[in-house]
């Protein structure tokens, strides 16, 4: 099991996010949103500088696309275009897992078909945009930590 945190950066050009383990301040990770393009799209980044994996999505965010580096896919997360709740459908490989949220809640419990949770994604209440996320073993930390962004991307970023 993995546990980080994701927060959105202040002040930054592009939406940027760094990455910490809970209770650390030291950056582990980074987000970087490319500026100004039509279909949202992010990198995944050590400090060192190593590309870790990729997020796209469409242009009205409902479908987005996690890549490896090396350019595999690991998963692919599509919203509904229309609906009441925050809904979510996660899909590694032939695997779907999905997600509700609810009208207000900020917990998205990504639960395979036996309803066993592999991913948790929980908006923290914060001065700025702040995720938990915990992923089980099964899952690759890159898909929890993009599924985050592309969660704040459709559900709580203002632009």
């Amino acid at each position: 099991m993995c546990q980080f945190v994701v927060t959105q950066r202040f002040m930054a050009l592009a939406t940027n996010y760094d990455i910490t383990q809970p209770g650390s301040s030291e950056v582990l990770m980074t987000v970087k949103g490319a500026l100004m393009r039509v279909f949202p799209s992010f990198s995944l980044v050590e400090e060192t500088g190593t590309s870790l994996a990729t997020l796209r999505g469409n242009f009205t965010k409902t479908r987005f696309r996690i890549r490896a580096a090396n350019g595999n896919v690991l998963a692919s997360l599509h919203f509904p275009a229309v609906a009441v709740e925050k809904t979510l459908s996660l899909f590694i490989g032939e695997t779907e897992y999905t997600a509700n949220a609810g009208m207000f809640r900020g917990v998205f419990q990504c639960k395979d078909a036996s309803g066993s949770t592999v991913l948790e994604i929980f908006k923290v209440r914060s001065m700025r945009d702040r995720f938990s996320v915990v992923t089980k073993d099964d899952i690759d930390r890159e898909v929890g930590l993009l599924a985050a962004v592309a969660i704040h991307s459709r559900f709580f970023e203002m632009a």
